[in-house]
């Protein structure tokens, strides 16, 4: 890959980055950490209650007020993973339409509180003067580390200015290392109707756009009419998950340099979900944050891509027709047909296991 990079991908490194582009930006993936935002939200609600069934309310450092900021919250994650599912991908944006972005104020509040504890600024939060506060940090801990897995290099910047933020350097190719993929690795797109755009020009479509050297046209085509350059085509940068009706960035830079500006070809146009349909490769997804997994997931059956056991998650549809038993009360069971939205269950996500005849 060359300018602005430290590092280069080996060709199937370059297979697995664009799965993993794939993957951070699918339903499955913002759908999981919606899960997580349910946790933490009930771990608010749950301070509350304590704060005030044990006369602690004045003391509570999650008051009434935060408890509705990350209600709050938690409706934008959750408008934006259904409008998501229906394949819309305006959900990324930083602007009116960025539902993933309103979701992220909490967490970025939380997040910035909890700093200037370390540095001093605050007193430190306990269960005596916060009752509930472990479930409640442990909650906040776990979302952030899910989300912080898949949304800066899917959510566009609040900057309209800035460098894309994928970078291949070795903390990305570390991630894809531990990625586990279907064997043989796809191969990457080479669409043979080929789309640019300049960094500065309105990007036409979401999808995953990578940085090329295009030649320059010679001077007696400057007089004819303007043809679409033809490949094969120099990888000058890190490909990216780019935004329909954004400004295209600047590639990504190193350290404190700038990025450089950038004519992108597009790759992958992303039209998931817009026929309706579960792509059959989300369920081999597998993520790699939280490092220690919540109440949610510490329960879940451990599957392997090979296993032979069918499940999904509350809030997914359905991969197959069927009878689906809840994980953690097998007694609970539903039928649904391929596609069907699976359940909550007692108002909390879980993991419905299919029913082997």
């Amino acid at each position: 890959m060359g300018l602005n990079n430290q590092t280069s991908t080996s060709y199937d490194e370059r297979k697995m980055l664009f799965l993993w582009l794939k993957q951070i930006s699918s339903y499955t993936a913002w759908n999981r950490v919606l899960s997580y935002y349910k946790l933490w939200a009930d771990a608010a609600e749950n301070c509350r209650r304590m704060a005030c069934a044990t006369g602690c309310d004045d003391t509570s450092r999650v008051s009434d007020s935060d408890y509705v900021s990350i209600l709050k919250g938690f409706a934008h994650c959750e408008d934006g993973v259904l409008r998501l599912r229906s394949g819309d991908k305006r959900v990324f944006k930083f602007d009116a339409n960025g539902d993933l972005a309103m979701a992220d104020r909490p967490l970025t509040y939380w997040d910035k509180y909890l700093i200037r504890i370390e540095w001093g600024e605050h007193p430190p939060i306990s269960e005596q003067d916060t009752p509930g506060w472990t479930d409640f940090h442990r909650a906040f801990v776990e979302l952030s580390e899910a989300w912080g897995e898949i949304a800066p290099d899917v959510l566009e910047p609040w900057n309209a200015n800035a460098e894309s933020h994928t970078f291949y350097n070795e903390d990305l190719k570390s991630t894809l290392q531990k990625m586990r993929y279907s064997l043989p690795l796809p191969e990457v797109p080479d669409p043979e109707n080929n789309t640019f755009v300049r960094s500065g020009r309105i990007v036409p479509c979401s999808g995953i756009w990578e940085p090329v050297e295009v030649p320059k046209p010679n001077v007696f085509s400057l007089f004819q009419q303007k043809q679409i350059p033809k490949g094969p085509f120099s990888i000058v940068g890190t490909m990216s998950y780019l935004h329909a009706e954004s400004e295209a960035p600047n590639m990504a830079a190193y350290g404190e340099e700038r990025g450089l500006p950038a004519t992108w070809r597009l790759l992958w146009r992303d039209s998931r979900y817009e026929d309706g349909l579960f792509p059959d490769e989300e369920n081999r997804y597998r993520f790699l944050m939280p490092e220690t997994r919540s109440k949610f997931e510490r329960t879940a059956v451990s599957k392997d891509i090979s296993d032979t056991l069918v499940w999904a998650t509350s809030g997914q549809p359905a991969p197959r027709a069927g009878r689906w038993l809840a994980e953690n009360d097998l007694n609970i069971s539903i039928i649904t047909g391929i596609g069907d939205i699976l359940p909550l269950h007692q108002g909390r996500p879980t993991r419905w296991i299919l029913e082997v005849d």
